[in-house]
């Protein structure tokens, strides 16, 4: 991922939105215990690191199953439904939930991003699959 987010570097623009977040991937099929990981847009690029930050705006939690769905199957149509069947644990500031959902939709049909991010998503992919 960090490979990837360098060779796109001089492209990226300021993230469309500003948010910290912490994210807790329980029951994983590898390893044990939790994925602790981070998403944070707070800086000049969007940053997507393993750990937690000190001070997110929001953290949620989620089984496996259901973050492979939103995060690399980005399904933003499953957000809602999962936070209100109680499947994503919220606390903090949940309207950034709802921004960040809408960020996982693909750029419209004339954006000039489309190409470079079906790219991106495509090398994403090749390495999660």
């Amino acid at each position: 991922m960090r490979e990837i987010r360098a060779d796109y570097a001089n492209d990226e623009g300021e993230p469309d939105i500003q948010l910290a977040a912490n994210v807790t991937v329980t029951n994983p099929p590898f390893g044990e215990g939790s994925i602790l990981g981070h998403i944070d847009s707070s800086g000049p690029t969007l940053m997507i690191e393993e750990g937690h930050l000190d001070q997110p705006e929001f953290s949620l939690e989620v089984r496996y199953e259901l973050a492979y769905q939103l995060f690399v199957q980005r399904d933003p149509a499953a957000v809602m439904p999962a936070i209100f069947a109680g499947q994503i644990k919220l606390t903090g500031d949940s309207s950034k939930v709802l921004m960040l959902a809408g960020q996982m939709a693909p750029p419209a049909d004339g954006d000039p991003r489309r190409d470079q991010l079906r790219e991106i998503v495509a090398r994403i992919d090749a390495i999660t699959a």
